[in-house]
């Protein structure tokens, strides 16, 4: 129902958010025990946790009926040049071949499972629900970024309770800049597959 309100759409947002950070922190912090104590390990596992939470979502969309748009209704030859040259990128990137496997780990973790994480959630569910609200995208648009900004507060905490703001600020300034540019690209593509693939490559430079 397009009826313009949007605190129905906001506070079930709210929650999921709070919900799958607190999934996330508490899965760490209990499995971390299990690892090796290195950055490594710790990205494994978050990789882990974001892989069940991704089965997760997926579970909720089916079982909700959401129509979240993820892929494009037709695979144009666009599409397949823009998959194929970010899967180049990836197989050539040149820490794949310096630093090994490890590299080729953190590369899937954070070039395409955050993505698919992220995008899933945030392009996916939460752009479905007020689109469910409201068919003023603008709105759309505004909320999805301000909710993906703030998303990243929850990466944040250690540096919040250590006291490195300048970490905190950076954190937040690149989500505000990756949820401008990944919702103006949902707007235009009506889809999430482009906007994982541009976070994916984003992320692979950037990270």
């Amino acid at each position: 129902m397009k009826n313009g309100k949007i605190l129905a759409p906001l506070s079930i947002s709210i929650i999921i958010i709070i919900l799958l950070q607190i999934v996330l922190g508490v899965g760490n912090g209990i499995f971390s025990r299990m690892v090796p104590d290195s950055r490594f390990a710790s990205q494994m596992l978050t990789m882990c946790l974001m892989l069940v939470l991704i089965v997760v979502l997926v579970f909720y969309v089916v079982v909700f009926k959401q129509r979240i748009s993820f892929f494009p209704v037709r695979f144009s030859k666009g599409y397949i040049i823009a998959t194929c040259l970010v899967g180049i990128l990836y197989i050539t990137a040149p820490a794949n071949y310096v630093e090994g496997f490890p590299a080729i780990m953190i590369l899937i973790y954070s070039s395409i499972v955050t993505p698919i994480y992220e995008e899933l959630l945030f392009r996916g569910i939460i752009w479905s629900l007020f689109e469910e609200s409201t068919s003023n995208q603008v709105t759309v648009f505004a909320w999805n970024v301000v909710l993906f900004t703030i998303w990243h507060i929850g990466y944040m905490v250690p540096n919040i309770l250590s006291g490195n703001w300048n970490a905190v600020i950076w954190k937040l300034a690149a989500g505000l800049g990756y949820g401008v540019v990944l919702s103006l690209l949902r707007l235009k593509t009506k889809n999430c597959y482009a906007t994982v693939l541009a976070h994916g490559v984003l992320n692979l430079f950037m990270i």
